[in-house]
């Protein structure tokens, strides 16, 4: 009587995963007396492979039961039908679960047209004659391909590619399995069959360093054309050399790669003007103080458009004076603890765009109080500021507020 080991973890858990029960065809005669068998690898739960891709079939099988060889059989679009290998069986033994695996390769052939359907048959034939059938069927499928979009990289920073420096964001656009689609619809579709991408590693690369890793999206799609911005960081230490980042999509036994353009990495950009202001709001106060303009330093009058009043008074009452913008400058409250360490007078350009990027924006100061900092985007472009409130007098009703300030800018 034939014996078939226990299954456990492992290469052989997949292998008796990937085991389909399916009667064997008329190609095959079979023996009661079969012994144990199963395949596995990459081809479980895969349904689709790409021309010329070698894949790995392990197959699992008891040495008592004497395997003689395996014969690889494929049948194309149900039609054309060959034997493309047979391998005399030489599989090691898995400590772990006792059952021997052997790895038989198998080539996807070239010139298949893309959604072609075939079914391979795997035989382990033993040395008493008898068989075991074991089977997996995929679908002809493109390799992944990868693209930038039409903005290849955003700077989150909102600075130029050549002010970029270590520690800065930027996201770049990468356009996956471009026109593609993942599965064949029933009414067929002259569009591309894509394979899966399991998942998308990006890296950055320092001068002629080795690549480091600096993510990974997991299954970013299951083939059909998909566009993922990628948020990269730019290595401490980078400053004064070339950076590369480069990204691989992972689908099964395929890899391929894009890179992006060479980014010269430099020191970064100093705030290095500082301007002071105040508005004012009350009965005694001029209709013209109440607004002021940063990018000109200056107060706007109150005829202005709003489009140019980054600051005002919306309102006072006693003890508060309530600040906010009448266009679409955004600000953030720098946390207290980033400000006691100096953030208001140390903090460089880079650093307040990769801040506002994190980030929640809003356009309402609230309260001002004495000693807080705001990080600023002015009018919805890339120029940052940092503002800080100096002082604040909070008049009695029918007397004057006011509120002083300073801030840094490029």
């Amino acid at each position: 009587m034939r014996r078939t080991l226990p299954v456990v973890a492992g290469l052989v858990v997949t292998l008796l995963a990937g085991c389909e029960k399916e009667p064997y065809d008329e190609l095959y005669d079979t023996q009661e007396e079969a012994g144990f068998g199963v395949i596995g690898g990459p081809v479980f739960g895969s349904t689709k492979f790409a021309p010329g891709e070698t894949v790995p079939v392990a197959v699992g099988y008891n040495q008592q039961d004497n395997l003689r060889d395996i014969t690889v059989f494929q049948v194309i679009n149900r039609q054309d039908s060959a034997v493309v290998g047979t391998y005399p069986a030489n599989g090691a033994l898995d400590a772990t679960s006792q059952v021997f695996a052997q790895l038989v390769p198998y080539t996807v052939p070239a010139t298949l047209a893309n959604k072609t359907p075939v079914r391979v048959d795997v035989t382990l034939n033993f040395a008493n004659g008898s068989k075991r059938l074991r089977r997996f069927s995929y679908t002809v499928a493109a390799s992944p391909t990868l693209k930038f979009g039409a903005t290849p990289a955003t700077y989150r920073n909102g600075l130029a590619a050549s002010a970029q420096s270590p520690g800065d964001l930027i996201g770049y656009s990468i356009v996956m399995n471009e026109g593609g689609i993942s599965t064949v619809p029933a009414a067929g579709s002259t569009a591309t069959l894509f394979k899966n991408i399991d998942s998308l590693v990006y890296y950055a690369r320092v001068g002629t360093q080795a690549p480091v890793r600096q993510g990974v999206l997991r299954t970013p799609t299951a083939g059909v054309a998909t566009t993922r911005t990628v948020d990269v960081t730019v290595p401490t230490g980078a400053q004064g050399q070339p950076v590369t980042f480069l990204f691989s999509a992972f689908a099964q036994t395929q890899r391929v790669n894009l890179a992006s353009a060479t980014l010269d990495i430099v020191a970064p950009t100093a705030l290095a003007t500082t301007q002071r202001g105040s508005v004012s709001f009350g009965t005694g106060a001029s209709p013209d103080s109440l607004a002021y303009n940063l990018k000109l330093a200056r107060n706007e009058p109150a005829t202005s458009a709003a489009d140019t009043k980054d600051l005002f008074v919306s309102g006072a009452t006693n003890g508060s004076v309530t600040l906010t913008a009448g266009n679409n400058t955004r600000f953030y409250k720098v946390p207290a603890t980033q400000v006691a360490a100096g953030f208001y007078t140390q903090a460089t350009a880079n650093a307040v765009g990769n801040l506002l990027y994190r980030n929640t924006n809003t356009a309402e100061l609230g309260a001002a109080t004495p000693g807080d900092v705001y990080a600023v985007r002015v009018r919805g472009t890339g120029e940052v500021m940092l503002l800080r409130i100096l002082s604040v007098k909070a008049g009695t009703t029918g007397t004057t507020s006011r509120v002083w300030f300073e801030y840094r800018m490029l």
